[in-house]
């Protein structure tokens, strides 16, 4: 990859690697002290449009490799707060957005006790990329959220002050005449039904994404997550008919996992056959 000097070649060989290493598991070992070499050095100073997929590439190398990663570990993590300060243009913010969701991957593969030193600093980093005007940031930081809270459980609860409510704002986002789009203008438009016209997907994904991380957030910090249920339950039960299937499973799904949770709350212990009730 890193002696190639064609971009795109480079691009999609890394690419192809991403895809790979996330199903290899220990097989990936063997290869790992190379991998990791090449990957960082794309990461430092290979093309614009590979950097993200290097980046993306070496949350799927911490992934395969489990606890054999932390010789890695800590010069990943700096690099990846590092993308994860950056501002500048759409590429900058893309890179930015894929450290995001790619540092909840490398904690996932560290486990809490070697990740909670950073927890903190790259909470924070991914709470100031909610502020950008960016679906991407936003769409990160909520994948980032969902898989944090689930690493960190109760631990995670402390940030729920600020987290709650921007889920909240994005299940609230209104979708219509995102594009300006005025119907009238072709009267063979208003015909079509099935066509949502004037309304902008990538709300309708960021949405998705959030209802997501809210169904697991809640499952991870459980009582501590309750001022929130109320509204945010609302929400999702108005995603229900939303145009989009995508979103509509997400809502279910959260919806599911909020009733799962309510029960593990009221009823700690497991329900046993034959128990009288």
């Amino acid at each position: 990859m890193t002696s190639d000097s064609n971009p795109t070649i480079v691009k999609y060989a890394t690419n192809a690697l991403d895809c790979i290493l996330e199903s290899m598991g220990d097989a990936s070992l063997a290869y790992l002290p190379q991998l990791m070499e090449r990957l960082v050095a794309l990461l430092e100073s290979g093309p614009t449009e590979v950097k993200p997929i290097a980046l993306s590439a070496i949350g799927s190398a911490a992934h395969s490799s489990g606890e054999a990663f932390a010789p890695y570990f800590n010069e990943v993590v700096a690099r990846i707060k590092h993308a994860m300060a950056l501002t500048g243009d759409d590429d900058t913010l893309a890179l930015r957005g894929v450290a995001t969701d790619t540092i909840s991957t490398v904690a996932e593969a560290a486990g809490r006790d070697a990740f909670r030193p950073h927890l903190d600093e790259c909470t924070q980093l991914a709470m100031q990329g909610m502020e950008i005007d960016s679906a991407t940031l936003r769409e990160s930081a909520f994948c980032y959220v969902g898989v944090m809270s689930r690493v960190f459980e109760g631990e995670f609860a402390k940030y729920l002050s600020y987290i709650a409510p921007q889920i909240l704002q994005t299940l609230r986002m209104d979708e219509s005449s995102a594009f300006g789009y005025d119907s009238g203008e072709d009267p063979e438009m208003e015909d079509d039904d099935d066509m949502p016209l004037g309304f902008n997907t990538a709300i309708s994904d960021e949405k998705e994404v959030a209802a997501d991380a809210v169904g697991q957030l809640f499952a991870s910090t459980t009582t501590a997550f309750l001022p929130y249920v109320e509204e945010i339950t609302a929400e999702l039960i108005k995603l229900l008919d939303h145009f989009s299937d995508t979103a509509r499973k997400a809502a279910t799904v959260a919806l599911f996992t909020f009733v799962r949770t309510f029960s593990k709350i009221a009823s700690p212990d497991p329900w046993m056959p034959g128990v009288p009730l």
